[in-house]
Order: structure tokens, then C-alpha cells, then sequence
């Protein structure tokens, strides 16, 4: 007998349409059966504590359930997992699909939590789950400096903007599945992985992909994982080596982003990618601002002036362009990487002559094809020094 295919409550709460990319998730309906799921616990033991007090204010109390690996020691502090689900209640918590997931992630060396976040309430009582696992995750065996979210479907319009929040720091990384949000400026001190099941609806798809996009285009740190043969849902929905591949890439992804190593890495790298991100952005006088404060602490960093040089470029500032780059002479750059953009600032600034030095200094191997009727140095192609660089020797 064929097994059934995921029942329709399980579809409506965990594996979210489409068309709500940018809606919020409809209330949850009662627990669906547990349907099959593709990664198992490993053979180390969990040990499981179920409604722990994080909040409580008058008559309201929030609870979660916290998952993680038996032993250990008492002093033992592990990375942490929050799956970020619109829920509340000992048997919301209890959906064999973030059960699953729990269980799998806490024999994997991560400490998962299953939250109560009330639907229409979901920011503060996140807010209020990050103040109380950064002052007093130790008790429940949490690394408080190495949390992370995992958030899906329907879920994601809330989560994304609340983890992408620069204030959000409590947040070392992120896990999306199958789902957007609105974001239009991406951390780039937030590892970010992003899952894309491959059979999904295409509206979601190309959402995904765009958001992704621009992550990338800000220089944001982001991994684009493409399930290509994934469902909406595909933990439950086709639980194949496929999936499981991707559901332990996603875990040790947590594993190794939320290192004290790794995040110093990352900490000490936002600068410059800063820098960077707003050149391929074209903001300027924010690239210029940095790249200059940058230098400041890395005079002799050639690379880093070049990218400064074509910045100045980038904003009109031709002459202070053809300056910069005519200090980075003979310092070991690519001839191509430093000679297109030295000609087109000096060009600019008005000396035709240095630009047709600088090409001229590129060797022809490393011309581009099309150089001789690049826009950039229309200026140039009446000069017969120009012409020379092009006829065959």
C-alpha cells in the first residue's frame, strides 16, 4: 500500500502555500498525524525538558521545550537551534515535524528549542525568548553567544525581517526554508542559509531567488542551498538521501557558523564587507567613507586601494581617481584589474594620453575582446596610439 501523502493540517501549518509568501500564517489547526520524516536521530541519547518557563508576566506564561544532547557534563554549553514556529501551548510544541527536527539536531551536538510564540504576538515574544536564552541559556546547557533560527514556510515573513534586524546581535545565524520575507537590507554580520526546494510553486521560487540576489549584491553573507528535487515541505514530504543531505548540511551549517572562531572571523570581516557591498550597490560615498577608514588601519593594503580608487571613480571623482591608482604602479596588481580602471579615471579627468599609457600597459592577452569598442574610451578611437594597441604585430 502506497504511503499517504501529508495530511492536509500538517500542509496548512508547516508547509504554507505559496501565494502567502507575504502573508502572515493562518492560525494553526490541531496536530496532523506525524508523517514520515527524512532525517533520524543519530544513536546519541536526548535528553528532553519540556515546558520551561522563559517568560511570565501576570497570567501569562511561555514555555518552551528544549532538546539536546545527553551527557556532557553539567558545565557543558552547546550552540543552539530555535525553530521559530507561530504556536503556542504544550501541544502545539508537541507537532512530530519540529519533534523531529529537534530530536535529529540535538543528536547532531545542537541544543534545539521548540518556543511558545503566539500568533499576532510573535516579535516580542521573540524578543523576549532571545533576552532569556542570552542571560540565562547556561542553565539549559546553551552557548548564549551561538544562537541560531531555523525558520519555514508561512513562518518566514514574520522571522526574516526580525533576525535580519541589525539590532537583533543576540542572533549569530539563520536558517530559511522554503519561504520570504520583506528585506530590504540583509546583515552582513548574519550567516544566513537559505533553502530552496526546487518543486516548489514558482512565484515562491523566483521570490527566493531575488531576495537571495540582493543579499549577494550587498555582499551579505548568504548561501543559496537549492534542493532541486525538494517539495514544499520536503523534510516530510519526500524524506529521501536527498534530503537528508541537505537537512545535515543545514545542521552543521549551525555547527560551524556559530564557532567563537567563525564569528570573530566574520566580526573582523564586516568592514570590508561593507566596503564592498556598496560599491556593487552603488552607494559611493558610503564605499569611499569606508574604504578610506579602512586604510587608515591597512595603509599598504594595494588591493584595498584599488577597490577605494574605483570607488572614487564610481562617484564622478575622476582626478582623485587617476591619483590614487597612479600610487598603485608597479605594486604587484593585476595589469588588467589596475589598468582598466586607472584609464578610465584619467580619461575622465581630461589626460588622454595617460589613459592610452595605462591600456597600453595591459598585455594584449589580457585585453579585453571588446576593448577597442568600449563606450568608456570612445574618446580615444579618432588617437592613433589608441588604433596601435589593436593592430595585429
Amino acid at each position: 500500500m502506497p504511503r499517504p501523502m501529508l495530511a492536509l493540517g500538517l500542509l496548512a501549518a508547516i508547509v504554507a502555500p505559496a501565494a502567502a509568501v507575504a502573508q502572515r500564517a493562518q492560525p494553526a489547526p490541531a496536530p496532523a498525524p506525524a508523517p514520515a520524516f527524512a532525517l533520524a536521530p543519530t544513536t546519541t541519547p536526548v535528553a528532553v525538558t519540556r515546558d520551561v518557563v522563559y517568560w511570565r508576566a501576570d497570567t501569562t506564561v511561555l514555555r518552551m521545550d528544549v532538546f539536546r544532547p545527553a551527557g556532557g557534563g553539567a558545565a557543558a554549553r552547546r550552540p543552539a537551534l530555535v525553530f521559530f514556529n507561530r504556536a503556542l501551548g504544550h501541544e502545539a510544541r508537541g507537532w512530530d515535524f519540529y519533534v523531529s527536527w529537534a530530536r535529529a539536531a540535538a543528536s547532531r551536538g545542537v541544543v534545539a528549542i521548540i518556543p511558545d510564540l503566539r500568533d499576532g504576538r510573535e516579535a516580542a515574544d521573540f524578543t523576549l525568548l532571545m533576552q532569556h536564552l542570552v542571560a540565562r541559556g547556561a542553565a539549559i546547557g546553551i552557548d548564549s553567544s551561538a544562537i541560531a533560527v531555523y525558520a519555514a514556510s508561512g513562518n518566514v515573513s514574520a522571522a526574516l525581517p526580525l533576525i535580519e534586524d541589525p539590532a537583533r546581535t543576540s542572533v549569530k545565524a539563520a536558517v530559511i526554508y522554503y519561504g520570504a520575507g520583506e528585506v530590504t537590507r540583509f546583515r552582513r554580520d548574519l550567516p544566513l542559509l537559505w533553502v530552496r526546494a526546487g518543486l516548489d510553486r514558482p512565484q515562491l521560487n523566483r521570490e527566493i531567488t531575488r531576495l537571495a540576489t540582493l543579499a549577494a549584491t550587498q555582499n551579505a553573507p548568504v548561501t543559496l542551498l537549492n534542493h532541486a528535487s525538494g517539495y514544499h515541505g520536503f523534510e516530510a514530504r519526500n524524506p529521501d538521501e536527498a534530503t537528508r543531505r541537505v537537512m545535515e548540511q543545514t545542521i552543521e551549517f549551525v555547527r560551524q557558523t556559530t564557532t567563537p572562531g567563525f564569528q570573530a572571523a566574520q566580526r573582523a570581516g564586516v568592514q570590508s564587507a561593507t566596503a564592498a557591498g556598496a560599491v556593487l550597490t552603488g552607494d559611493w560615498e558610503t564605499a569611499i567613507a569606508t574604504y578610506r577608514a579602512l586604510l587608515g588601519q591597512h595603509p599598504d593594503d594595494h588591493t584595498m586601494r584599488l577597490a577605494y580608487g574605483e570607488a572614487l571613480l564610481g562617484a564622478g571623482r575622476a582626478a582623485e581617481a587617476c591619483a590614487e591608482l597612479e600610487t598603485l604602479k608597479d605594486k604587484g596588481l593585476g595589469p588588467r584589474d589596475l589598468g582598466l580602471p586607472a584609464a578610465r579615471a584619467c580619461l575622465q579627468k581630461g589626460d588622454p594620453e595617460r589613459a592610452v599609457a595605462w591600456l597600453a600597459a595591459i598585455p594584449p592577452r589580457y585585453r579585453p575582446a571588446g576593448l577597442m569598442d568600449d563606450p568608456a574610451f570612445a574618446a580615444l578611437r579618432e588617437r592613433e596610439d589608441f588604433r596601435a594597441l589593436f593592430e595585429r604585430r
